[in-house]
């Protein structure tokens, strides 16, 4: 029990924390993609006023899920579950994210306003998802 706590509150300090640079384009006027607005509305459909907020549950629910998801991981390895390590896991994260981002959400969303991407919406999903891991490998250690 006292883990699961311990990677569920991990898991949603490292979502607040990826949540910033996910919207750091679109507050910034570099890039009108919002990526959680974007995967809200393929749920309740384009132009829904809801998407933002069904996409923000989405978006937590999943940050939470992977915390259990790197300690998993971890527990397999010899390694860990540290800052550095929640870097690493991160990073891969966040690539494979930049991909599925790209493809799934930008390509194929049937609202064509998520079609426009650039390079800073690809490199928020990076440095998003390398600050999630960094924070939730942090609050592991530092809850233990």
């Amino acid at each position: 029990m006292k883990t699961s706590l311990l990677l569920l509150s991990a898991g949603l300090a490292g979502t607040v924390a990826m949540t910033i640079p996910l919207l750091l384009p679109r507050w910034l006027g570099r890039v009108h993609v919002d990526v959680i607005q974007a995967g809200g509305s393929l749920l309740v459909g384009p132009g829904k006023h809801s998407a933002f907020s069904v996409g923000l549950a989405l978006h937590i629910a999943m940050g939470i899920g992977f915390a259990f998801v790197y300690s998993a991981f971890l527990s397999l390895s010899s390694l860990p579950f540290n800052a550095l390590t929640g870097l690493l896991l991160g990073s891969i994260h966040g690539v494979i994210a930049m991909l599925l981002v790209s493809i799934l959400i930008m390509e194929h969303h049937p609202d064509p306003r998520y079609h426009e991407r650039g390079l800073s919406t690809g490199l928020a999903q990076l440095g998003a998802h390398m600050l999630y891991g960094t924070v939730v490998g942090s609050f592991v250690v530092l809850w233990r």
